[in-house]
């Protein structure tokens, strides 16, 4: 009995034994590295953190007419509907921008032309040196700047309102046979007279007139008193004994009587824009004026021909053309001499 006390008791031990060496190898878990590492992984991986935004890059300049439309420009409107139908046209790009980043502009841009501030068109054009920019109606600008070209919009001064009406009629008139009829006694009067005559002569030099009568043209005439149709008519006869065909009238002298007197002499007229009488005139070959977005238009195609002048120009125009009084040629010949004399390249008095 006793033995089978210590038997069981001894099975006992070695079960106990068993059991415990089974229960000692359980907390070795294989998996705490496992675990660790979810731990980690979420500790590394944030969820408040933004995502980082993508920079979107600026669109580079690259038409060939860029127009930088200056806030405020009364002009920005009509110079876009004008260079969009320029560049149409001449088979160009074009593209309108508010404000200008001259690291964007690429060589591919031939004219910026401007409304913006003067000081912004001055950092600009140092910027970038190779690039032509028309600057329009734009107030403070520097001088002389090599790549800044200014079209301004005054119409041109009474001596250049001469010159040009000299050259039209001499370039557009058989045998040169012009006159011009101006104010005695007066320095407004003899300047026009004066700028009439190097107008003419710029053209044919001499002027001499290859048939009867052979004459050397211009020939001007003085009116003492305009209101006096006696003088002016005198003042006309003179000039048509000598055989002019074409005139210019003094604007300040001119009046309705006057231009319909010349009417019916059959005489060809250039005008100024608001001289009296020009209603009545008869054959009027055009109008001297000033016209902002023609000049401009004008500048752009010189530049893009690769015509060189002054930097600054006014906006005095021939308008209101007669086709049947100057042809194409003639008018493209008239534009040259214009933009060379408006930006000082030509003399306007002898």
């Amino acid at each position: 009995m006793t033995k089978r006390k210590l038997s069981a008791l001894l099975i006992v031990i070695i079960l106990a034994l068993q059991f415990s060496a089974c229960n000692s190898q359980t907390p070795t878990v294989t998996q705490l590295p496992t675990e660790t590492q979810l731990i980690e992984t979420e500790e590394t991986v944030p969820t408040d953190v933004p995502a980082t935004a993508t920079a979107i890059p600026t669109a580079l300049i690259s038409s060939d007419i860029v127009l930088w439309a200056g806030i405020g420009s009364g002009h920005n409107q009509t110079l876009t509907e004008r260079l969009s139908a320029f560049a149409q046209a001449n088979g160009l790009t074009y593209e309108s921008h508010e404000t200008i980043d001259p690291e964007k502009i690429t060589p591919s841009v031939k004219l910026l032309v401007a409304t913006a501030d003067a000081a912004q068109i001055e950092q600009v054009s140092q910027q970038v040196p190779d690039l032509k920019v028309v600057a329009i109606d734009v107030r403070g600008l520097t001088p002389g700047l090599p790549n800044v070209y200014a079209v301004t919009s005054e119409g041109g001064t009474p001596e250049q309102r001469a010159f040009l009406a000299g050259y039209a009629l001499a370039i557009t008139t058989d045998d040169y046979r012009v006159g011009a009829i101006t104010l005695a006694e007066d320095d407004l009067g003899n300047r026009t007279r004066d700028s009439f005559v190097t107008g003419v002569r710029y053209f044919c030099g001499l002027c001499n007139a290859h048939y009867m009568p052979v004459n050397y043209y211009p020939f001007t005439a003085e009116v003492s008193n305009p209101n006096d149709p006696a003088s002016w008519q005198a003042a006309v006869d003179s000039l048509l004994d000598l055989a002019v065909t074409a005139m210019f009238v003094q604007p300040e002298i001119s009046s309705p009587d006057l231009m319909t007197y010349l009417a019916s002499k059959n005489i060809t007229v250039i005008g100024v824009e608001g001289q009296a009488g020009l209603e009545v005139a008869g054959r009027v070959m055009g109008v001297l004026g000033s016209d902002l977005y023609a000049s401009t238009e004008a500048v752009v195609a010189s530049l893009l021909e690769g015509d060189t002048f002054a930097s600054s120009t006014g906006s005095l125009e021939l308008k209101d053309v007669n086709p049947d009084l100057m042809s194409d040629g003639r008018l493209i010949l008239f534009n040259r001499i214009r933009e060379e004399l408006l930006s000082g390249l030509i003399k306007d008095r002898p």
